[in-house]
């Protein structure tokens, strides 16, 4: 795969599948994450988005009732013919950043014990 931004990842990432919603010009689809960062998230089976495309997210982490919206561009896609794409977070509010960094931690302090 070479240097693309799926082989550079920024950020620790958890497994985690949660129902998100993507917006484009097109109108919108469900999709449920591979694994989620506080960069980003990974669809394992998704028809992919070009790379660089932008796109309007909505999801909730698990036991919150408020969502978390902000615009995401596609960045990875790591097979063209096959499903999945990864996404970046990038206008997340910081409030929301805040409640992403809370959940990302204790997902990892528990798969670690």
């Amino acid at each position: 795969m070479g240097d693309s931004s799926f082989d550079r990842r920024q950020y620790e990432r958890v497994p985690v599948s949660l129902a998100v919603e993507v917006r484009d010009g097109r109108g919108f689809s469900l999709h449920s994450s591979r694994d989620l960062s506080i960069g980003g998230v990974f669809f394992e089976f998704a028809i992919p988005h070009p790379v660089g495309e932008q796109v309007e997210l909505t999801f909730s982490l698990p036991d919150e009732a408020r969502p978390i919206v902000c615009r995401g561009e596609v960045v990875n896609v790591p097979d063209a013919t096959a499903f999945g794409m990864g996404i970046q977070f990038v206008d997340l509010k910081a409030a929301d950043l805040q409640r992403l960094q809370a959940f990302v931690a204790r997902e990892l302090s528990e798969g670690a014990s």
